[in-house]
């Protein structure tokens, strides 16, 4: 989904779902890939907003 559609308006919402499978699994350190890639592709989403709130709860 997210390399085949990027400009799909669902993409940044699957970004943070993929974050949240990879904090679920302990990857912590490809979900924070993950979020800070989500913030830099989709500065103004909700999804971005989610994803500072998590990086910051990461650490």
């Amino acid at each position: 989904m997210v390399r085949r559609y990027p400009k799909n308006p669902v993409t940044p919402d699957a970004m943070l779902n993929m974050a949240s499978c990879q904090i679920g699994l302990s990857d912590l350190a490809s979900a924070r890939k993950t979020l800070s890639e989500l913030i830099r592709k989709y500065p103004g989403t909700e999804a971005a907003k989610k994803a500072k709130e998590r990086l910051a709860q990461l650490g």
